[in-house]
C-alpha cells in the first residue's frame, strides 16, 4: 500500500466536478487526503484553491488548460507540486515549468468510469520531479494503475496515431456513413464479427463528448502531420482503385505488410480473443 502523506499535504484538484476530475477526488479521498475542489459553479476559486493546497491537479478541457495554467502559474510555490491530467502535452508543459512548482504531467490511458483500473496505463511525464511527485505515483501504482514513461514530445507524437489518425478515422467513417444514408442497423443483420467490431468502436467515439475529440484533434501539434500522410496513403491507394490496377493494390498491400512485421500476425491472435 502506498504511504499517505501528512495531512498538512492537501491535494486540491480544479476541474474536480467532471467526470476525470471526480475519479482523483475520490481516489485520494478515500486515501485519507483533504481534498479540495474548484469547478466553474463552485465558491472556491482556482487561485483560491492554489493558496490553500500542496498538490495542484489541473483537469480541465483541452482548450481551457492553457488559460487555468497561465491564471495560476504566478501563484504557485517552489513546494508545491502541480499536476495535469490532459489528453495533450507539449502546448502545455511549458507553462507549468514557467512556475517554481515541481511539475508531473499525466495522461490516464482508461475511462474514469471503469469499476476497476487494475491493469490499465497511464503516461507519465517526470517534468520536474522533486519530493512530492513520488508520492503521488504510488497512489496510481496502489490502484493498480502501469504506469508508462515518456517525454512529453514523445508522448504527444504517440497519441497523434493513438488518438489521432484512429479518432479521425472513426469519425471520417461515420460521417460517410451519414452522408450516404447507411442503415448501420440493417447492415449488422449480414455482417462478419470484424465489422460488427469496428462498427461498436466507431459508435463508442460517437456518444462522447465531440469537443474533447475535436480539441484532440486540433491541440496536439502533431496530429496534422499524421493526417496529412493519411491523406496521401488514402490518394495512394485510390489510385489503383481508378486505375484497376488489381497488381498494384496488392502489391502496396503486401509492402505495408512487410513494414509492419509481427503486427499483422499479432492483431489476428488478439481478435481472435475477442470475435
Amino acid at each position: 500500500m502506498a504511504e499517505v502523506m501528512e495531512q498538512k499535504h492537501t491535494v486540491g484538484i480544479i476541474g474536480g466536478k467532471g467526470q476525470l476530475g471526480g475519479w482523483c477526488a475520490d481516489l485520494f479521498r478515500t486515501r485519507g487526503y483533504n481534498v479540495l475542489v474548484a469547478d466553474r459553479d463552485t465558491a472556491l476559486t482556482n487561485l483560491e484553491l492554489v493558496a490553500q493546497a500542496s498538490i495542484v491537479v489541473v483537469t480541465v478541457p483541452i482548450g481551457v488548460t492553457g488559460a487555468v495554467l497561465r491564471e495560476i502559474g504566478g501563484a504557485l510555490r517552489a513546494d508545491q507540486l502541480v499536476v495535469d491530467l490532459t489528453s495533450v502535452k507539449t502546448p502545455f508543459v511549458s507553462l507549468m515549468e514557467a512556475s517554481k512548482a515541481e511539475v508531473l504531467s499525466l495522461h490516464p490511458m482508461f475511462a474514469p468510469s471503469l469499476s476497476s483500473k487494475d491493469g490499465q496505463s497511464c503516461i507519465v511525464c517526470e517534468v520536474r520531479p522533486r519530493g512530492l511527485s513520488p508520492h503521488f505515483l504510488d497512489v496510481l501504482r496502489d490502484e493498480g494503475i502501469r504506469l508508462v514513461s515518456m517525454t512529453p514530445e514523445a508522448h504527444d507524437r504517440m497519441m497523434a496515431v493513438v488518438q489521432g489518425l484512429t479518432h479521425f478515422q472513426a469519425i471520417a467513417a461515420a460521417h460517410c456513413m451519414s452522408e450516404l444514408n447507411f442503415d448501420t442497423g440493417a447492415s449488422l443483420e449480414s455482417s462478419s464479427p470484424v465489422y460488427r467490431l469496428r462498427l461498436a468502436m466507431i459508435g463508442r467515439i460517437l456518444v462522447q463528448n465531440p469537443r474533447l475529440y475535436a480539441e484532440i484533434q486540433i491541440f496536439n501539434p502533431f496530429v496534422r502531420k499524421v493526417l496529412e500522410q493519411l491523406q496521401r496513403s488514402h490518394d495512394r491507394l485510390m489510385g489503383y482503385i481508378l486505375a484497376e490496377d488489381v497488381d498494384g493494390f496488392a502489391a502496396e498491400f503486401s509492402r505495408v505488410r512487410d513494414i509492419l512485421g509481427s503486427f499483422s500476425t499479432d492483431s489476428l491472435q488478439e481478435l481472435s480473443r475477442v470475435v
